[in-house]
């Protein structure tokens, strides 16, 4: 009888060790009110060079606590808003919204991230990895399987993260890839052929922040 007690006892512990060690979701929030975010995207036609900016980019990053992105996949969505989009000419602006990517019906451009690759998927305090990301990129109303590169830099919090987070981790998300318009059925009229690029370079600088989560 000693003995089953025993047994029972040592399995109960195992049980509860490893309930302990399961690892719980953390989620890191994209959406910095101070407008210190960036996404930018640069068309570089025959005759013009035309730079467009915004700082409204959300979304979330949903990664356990072990911090290792091989232990349980992912989950990453990022949305930009495309009406806030600024080429420094207000009139190129109306045409860049209204004639080509026609906000007012599609006002957001979104990413959400279906697998990730990488040679090392343990973040580590200060330490930048490089990710291969496949996912659903959707713009226009059309959503195309994209391949983008994403380096992601995590960093625990400290008084360094205070210089832009009052509490709490942070996640740098950068990336820099192209999208083709003609795949998002994105019409370039004759007359402005040579004035807008169909293969747009697009650079994102991002920081999350699991403050509202780690409580």
């Amino acid at each position: 009888m000693k003995h089953h007690l025993i047994i029972l006892l040592t399995f109960t512990l195992l049980f509860l060790v490893k309930v302990n060690a399961i690892a719980k979701p953390v989620t890191f929030i994209v959406k910095d009110e101070s407008g210190r975010d960036n996404v930018s995207f640069t068309s570089d036609a025959p005759i013009e060079l035309i730079v467009g900016r915004t700082t409204k980019i959300t979304g979330e990053v949903i990664i356990d606590d072990s911090l290792d992105l091989k232990q349980d996949k992912p989950k990453v969505q990022f949305d930009v808003d495309l009406e806030s989009i600024d080429t420094g000419i207000p009139l190129r602006n109306e045409h860049m919204k209204d004639n080509f990517l026609e906000t007012k019906k599609f006002p957001k451009a979104s990413f959400i991230v279906s697998n990730v690759t990488s040679s090392d998927y343990k973040l580590k305090d200060a330490k930048p990895i490089e990710l291969a990301t496949k996912g659903d990129f959707t713009i226009h109303g059309i959503t195309v399987k994209e391949d983008i590169p994403v380096k992601v830099t995590y960093f625990k919090e400290s008084d360094f993260t205070h210089n832009r987070f009052e509490h709490g981790d942070v996640i740098r998300i950068q990336s820099s890839f192209e999208v083709k318009l003609s795949d998002y059925k994105i019409k370039r009229p004759e007359a402005i052929f040579q004035k807008l690029a169909d293969k747009v370079f697009v650079t994102v600088d991002a920081y999350a922040n699991n403050h509202a989560t780690k409580n």
